[in-house]
């Protein structure tokens, strides 16, 4: 089995392309509308989903935006990527105003980023 894509939802279309696209470098592969029918029967939402997928290395990032949209507390929820480029998006995070979260042991240090609507990102070194 391999995982096809993830799902998640933004509060807007400005934010995931500017979290996903601009700071993660992520592409934009397709732009829909999940019609109303279709986002009842499947996530009981009575209304039209503004669909945005993003695509990088083998990656699929499926963001549904929604305005009302307030992350899960305590996020628990995350996706997790394994990087080559680790020092520098720690240092791009810091620059580009993205929030980091560090949680240490005394055996490891795990690192989150947050994108702009709050979900949660683990970053590990590959």
């Amino acid at each position: 089995m391999l995982l096809n894509h993830v799902g998640i939802i933004n509060k807007s279309e400005e934010q995931a392309v500017r979290f996903y696209k601009d700071f993660l470098g992520f592409e934009i592969t397709k732009e829909s509308i999940v019609s109303k029918e279709l986002s009842e029967q499947l996530f009981a939402v009575l209304r039209d989903i503004r669909l945005l997928v993003f695509e990088r290395d083998g990656i699929k990032i499926e963001v549904f935006i929604s305005p009302e949209y307030n992350p899960p507390f305590p996020g628990l929820n995350h996706i997790g990527f394994l990087l080559d480029n680790f020092s520098e998006i720690i240092e791009k995070a810091t620059k580009a105003g993205v929030e980091l979260i560090v949680g240490k042991t005394k055996e490891k240090t795990v690192y989150f980023i947050k994108d702009l609507s709050g979900n949660l990102i683990e970053i590990k070194q590959k």
